[in-house]
C-alpha cells in the first residue's frame, strides 16, 4: 500500500484518539488534500485556484509527507509499504507492514520506531531437568514470534531475558536479580516448584510478576507467602488424589511412596500419603535428588513386602530407581506423575525393557482449540519443542504476559499483576483454557493416565489412554478410557 512519508503537524495523534479516524484508511491524504485546498483558496479569496493549488503543492510538508505536484497534479510519493497477514487462529489475526520498496532503492526493511519490553525467562538449562530446557526455549520463541507479530502494527515489541534457574531456589534467585537488573516487565517460569519460590522472594519484593508453566507445589498457593505469582498448571494437591485413584484402581493395596526431598517431590507426596493414607502405606522413602544409586532403597521395599511403588521423581532419579527394582527382581507395579510421564524416562536407562510397564499421570491437555492445534503444528516443526514437556504452558505463559503488557497500554496505573489476572479470565491458551484464581491458581483440565510400553525395536512410547478429573477440593472422579 503507498507508503506515509514523514508527517508533519499533530493530525497523526489527532486522528488516533478518534475512533473513526482511527479506524480508517489515506486518512492523512484526505486531511492533506482539504488543508491545501483551503491554503489555496486563502489566497485571492478563491480565485485561480488551479494555479495556487500548484503553489501550494511545492514541498508541501503534510500529514502524509512531502508532496509536489507535477505537471499533470501527481505526487512521486514515499514508495509502497509491503503488508502481510498472518492468522494464528480465527481470532488472532494480524496485519503488519515490515518491508518497503522505493523507486530509486528496491525494497528494504521497516524501521522499528515504536516500544520494545523485555519479559524474563526462567529455564532450568542447570540441573536435574536440564535435558527439558530446549523445548521450554524453543516454545518462548514460538510465543516470541506470534506476540512480535501482533504487536508490530500497534508499535510494541518483545524480547526475551533468559537466565538459569537451575530446578534451584539459590539458582533461580540469583537469575531472578539478573533479570530484575536487565529491567524485565514480568517473568516467566520457573519450571521447578523450589525454583519458582526462590524467585518469587526476589522478584515479588520488586512487584515483578511470574507466571510458572511448570510449578505445581501446593504451597505456591498460598498468596501472602508468594504474592504476585501466577501458574498455567494445577497444584499438586490435586495430582495426589488423582494418582492414588490410579494406584488403588489396579489393585495395589501396600505400595511403597519413593519421593524427592525438594519441593516438588515433598508436596506432590504429601498430597498422595494425605488421600491414599498413612496407615496403609507399606513405606514411605524420601531421597535427596542428587542421590543416583538406589541399592538401599529398593532393598528395603522388598524387604517390607510392598506390592507397588509410587514414584514422585524426575526422569533421570525415575529410572535409576526402575532399573533398580528391575535389578532386585521387584515383581510388583510401578506408578509416577508428571515428572516421568515423557518417553525421556525410558531414554535415561541401559535398557529400554525396564520402561515397559509403568503407569504414570500428568496434566491433561483441554479439548482442542484453534490455538492449540496452531502451537502443535508449530510446534511439532521444531525438534526441540517436539520433543518437550509444558511447551504448550510454557507458550501460554509468555502470551498471556505479552497480552497483558499490551491491554496496560489502554488502562494506565494498573499493574502488571493485575492486568495478568485480568488477562487470565477464561483465557483460552494452547495448553487449555485458564482462569486464575485469587491465588493466581488454574483448575486445569483434569489428568491423563498413560502406559509406557517398547515395541518389537526396543522403542519406547508413553501413551495417555486414561483420564481422570478432579474438583477443586481434591475429590477424584472415575477413570475414563480416551
Amino acid at each position: 500500500k503507498p507508503r506515509a512519508g514523514s508527517s508533519s503537524g499533530d493530525f497523526v495523534e489527532r486522528c488516533a484518539a478518534d475512533a473513526d479516524c482511527a479506524s480508517g484508511i489515506y486518512t492523512s491524504e484526505t486531511y492533506d488534500a482539504v488543508m491545501m485546498i483551503g491554503k489555496a483558496a486563502m489566497m485571492e479569496d478563491g480565485a485561480n485556484m488551479a494555479t495556487h493549488l500548484n503553489m501550494v503543492g511545492t514541498d508541501y510538508q503534510g500529514a502524509s509527507g512531502v508532496h509536489t505536484f507535477d505537471d499533470a497534479g501527481d505526487v512521486p510519493g514515499a514508495g509502497y509499504d509491503l503488508c502481510r497477514f498472518d492468522a494464528i487462529s480465527s481470532t488472532d489475526v494480524f496485519f503488519s507492514c515490515r518491508a518497503h520498496w522505493t523507486l530509486g532503492g528496491g525494497i528494504a526493511a521497516n524501521e522499528f520506531t515504536g516500544t520494545t519490553v523485555k519479559i524474563g525467562f526462567l529455564n532450568p538449562s542447570t540441573g536435574p531437568i536440564a535435558v527439558y530446557a530446549p523445548g521450554f526455549a524453543a516454545a518462548s520463541q514460538i510465543a516470541l514470534n506470534v506476540m512480535n507479530v501482533a504487536g508490530w502494527g500497534s508499535g510494541l515489541q518483545f524480547e526475551i531475558v533468559y537466565a538459569d534457574s537451575g530446578c534451584s531456589g539459590e539458582v533461580a534467585a540469583t537469575g531472578a536479580q539478573a533479570l530484575l537488573d536487565a529491567g524485565v516487565v514480568g517473568v516467566v517460569g520457573a519450571a521447578c516448584s523450589g525454583a519458582s519460590m526462590g524467585a518469587n522472594a526476589v522478584l515479588s519484593a520488586a512487584g515483578i510478576p511470574m507466571i510458572s508453566y511448570a510449578s505445581t507445589n501446593p504451597g505456591l498457593s498460598n498468596a501472602t507467602a508468594y504474592p504476585h505469582f501466577f501458574r498455567v498448571v494445577p497444584s499438586d494437591a490435586l495430582q495426589g488424589p488423582a494418582l492414588s485413584t490410579v494406584v488403588a484402581s489396579s489393585g495395589a493395596t501396600n505400595p511403597a511412596l519413593v519421593h524427592m526431598t525438594n519441593d516438588y517431590g515433598s508436596g506432590f507426596a504429601d498430597s498422595f500419603e494425605a488421600h491414599w493414607g498413612t496407615d496403609n502405606l507399606c513405606n514411605k522413602i524420601g531421597y535427596e535428588e542428587s542421590i543416583t544409586d538406589f541399592t538401599t532403597q529398593v532393598a528395603q521395599i522388598i524387604s517390607d513386602g510392598c506390592d507397588s511403588v509410587v514414584l514422585i521423581s524426575y526422569a533421570s532419579d525415575g529410572a535409576a530407581i526402575v532399573e533398580e527394582l528391575a535389578a532386585q527382581s521387584f515383581a510388583g507395579s510401578i506408578f509416577g506423575g508428571d515428572g516421568v510421564a515423557e518417553e525421556g524416562l525410558c531414554t535415561s536407562m541401559t535398557s529400554n525393557d525396564s520402561c515397559a510397564g509403568v503407569v504414570a499421570t500428568k496434566p491433561a491437555s483441554a479439548t482442542p482449540n484453534e490455538r492449540s492445534v496452531a502451537f502443535g503444528l508449530l510446534c511439532g516443526a521444531n525438534a526441540d519443542c517436539a520433543g518437550g514437556i509444558y511447551t504448550a504452558e510454557a507458550f501460554d505463559a509468555m502470551i498471556i504476559m505479552g497480552y497483558a503488557y499490551f491491554a496496560g497500554a489502554t488502562a494506565p496505573g494498573v499493574s502488571m499483576s493485575q492486568l495478568i489476572a485480568a488477562t487470565g479470565q477464561g483465557f483460552v491458551g494452547a495448553s487449555g483454557t485458564h482462569t486464575f484464581s485469587a491465588a493466581g491458581d488454574v483448575g486445569g483440565n483434569g489428568y491423563c493416565i498413560g502406559d509406557f510400553t517398547v515395541d518389537a525395536e526396543g522403542v519406547a512410547s508413553f501413551t495417555c489412554n486414561r483420564h481422570i478429573l478432579v474438583s477443586g477440593d481434591g475429590t477424584p472422579g472415575e477413570i475414563t478410557t480416551v
